[in-house]
């Protein structure tokens, strides 16, 4: 099973919702659409701790609610019983980007949301989402009361430190100027 210093908590399961096993998450580690872009289309499993080891559900199906809520379906869970066990439960997710099929990092950074992105080593702003612009996804960054978009570009990475969360980038002079 995986170390839990490997896993953010991203969202607690609310409520129930009808009798199959829907269930209401609230998250709040990320934006919602970026949840169900994760979870959904790119195939990462979450997690809910079970006798303190954290066990890995699918995400069926799901859907937004508002800016923080999403109903979902997770694999196995189909009836009121089977979720009366997770009420209240958290939601993990792994801190390391996903990867695609060839092993290269995944063009979705929801998962570094509140990680602190350097610039050569010298920290630029605190990463508050993912833009997920066709052609031209990109961070998006808070320095103090300003925001900047910046392009995230596998050849703009440098480096992850999981431990510290920060995101070391080599970015293209001027583009933090804008």
């Amino acid at each position: 099973m995986m170390p839990a210093d490997k896993l953010l908590s991203v969202a607690k399961v609310l409520k129930s919702n009808g009798a199959d096993g829907q269930l209401v998450l609230g998250i709040y580690e990320m934006e919602a659409g970026n949840f169900l872009s994760l979870t959904l289309q790119n195939k990462v499993p979450v997690y809910i701790e079970f006798d303190g080891l954290p066990v890995p559900f699918f995400v069926e199906d799901g859907t937004q609610r508002g800016s923080g809520k999403v109903l979902v379906h997770l694999t196995g869970i189909r009836n009121e019983k089977d979720v009366e066990e997770l009420l209240g439960a958290r939601i993990w997710m792994e801190k390391s980007l996903p990867e695609d099929e060839n092993g290269d990092p995944m063009e979705d950074a929801a998962l570094l949301t509140g990680w602190t992105l350097c610039d050569k080593g010298r920290p630029v702003g605190r990463i508050a989402g993912f833009e997920d612009i066709p052609g031209n996804p990109c961070l998006s960054v808070l320095n103090g009361e300003n925001e900047c978009l910046v392009p995230f570009r596998e050849e703009f990475l440098l480096g992850l430190d999981e431990r510290q969360q920060r995101l070391d980038m080599d970015l293209p002079d001027g583009l933090l100027d804008l």
